[in-house]
């Protein structure tokens, strides 16, 4: 199994959009991995994770090929993990080739409304795209060939935010963003579960974020029960993302500073096989 990342950004993107903070003139400066989108991530070749704003960019800039992509996990409504109508250009009125199946997409109550609310403003776009509502503790089998199993986030309450656990063969990714440290019923339901890979929210970095996001204190102690309940070990990658920009941080700071507990940085186009 792998994991592609294309955004690894919080919502305003790095460097921000207004922004002139240091982190921000930095990313200008060096470019390359420190320059980051909104997130989004890719299981293997067919299966994608939220879909941002910038997930044209990613087409043209980065390879994503929609065209592979059967299955679709939404996170949640946040405009940076969702932006629907860019998902109705799936319709025949705007693109060719995109064969007889519909585009699978899961996710919350609240992304189902927005998403049925945007599909009815577009001529055909029902007839290639088809949605499913996910509720925390509830598993589908995607088209795929996937396990996936909704769980709870701990991320803008008036909806509930997901995590999954997505599962194929023998291998298992636990996808965390966005969330603070998990509710209580999230880890009894991962107690004794051995993960091959975690992803995990790190967008406060130093600050010491613990709800709605994590920084690097929420991340150790994260990992340290994950650990502790069996579920990690020496053999997982665990893998941060989801940075914002704060203080004078730039890629390799944020290397320098968790590379060295185990932890692996993701940037936008990095891919990492588990």
């Amino acid at each position: 199994m792998k994991i592609t990342y294309y955004g690894t950004s919080g919502s305003e993107a790095w460097p921000a959009l207004f922004c002139g903070c240091r982190a921000c003139m930095l990313a200008k400066q060096y470019g390359g991995k420190n320059v980051r989108t909104r997130n989004q991530a890719k299981i293997d070749d067919t299966l994608l994770l939220d879909f941002p704003p910038d997930t044209c960019e990613h087409v043209q800039r980065q390879g994503l090929e929609l065209g592979r992509i059967r299955s679709l996990l939404v996170t949640h409504s946040h405009h940076d993990h969702f932006f629907p109508h860019d998902l109705c250009m799936r319709s025949s009125n705007y693109a060719e080739g995109t064969g007889d199946w519909k585009l699978q997409v899961y996710g919350n109550p609240t992304v189902g409304r927005i998403f049925e609310e945007t599909v009815r403003q577009y001529e055909n776009a029902e007839d290639f795209l088809e949605f499913h509502v996910l509720v925390p503790f509830e598993h589908c089998t995607t088209v795929d060939g996937y396990r996936v199993t909704a769980l709870a986030a701990d991320h803008n309450p008036p909806e509930q935010s997901l995590l999954y656990l997505i599962e194929k063969g023998e291998k298992s990714i636990l996808y965390a963003h966005d969330t603070g440290i998990f509710p209580e019923h999230t880890w009894e339901y991962l107690r004794g579960k051995h993960l091959d890979c975690v992803s995990l929210d790190c967008t406060g970095l130093i600050r010491d974020w613990r709800q709605g996001h994590m920084g690097f204190t929420a991340v150790d102690e994260t990992t340290m029960r994950l650990t502790d309940m069996g579920c990690i070990d020496g053999k997982t990658t665990v893998i941060l993302s989801h940075f914002a920009h704060y203080g004078d941080f730039t890629h390799q700071k944020i290397c320098v500073a968790e590379e060295p507990k185990g932890y692996h940085v993701a940037y936008d186009s990095a891919v990492f096989e588990f």
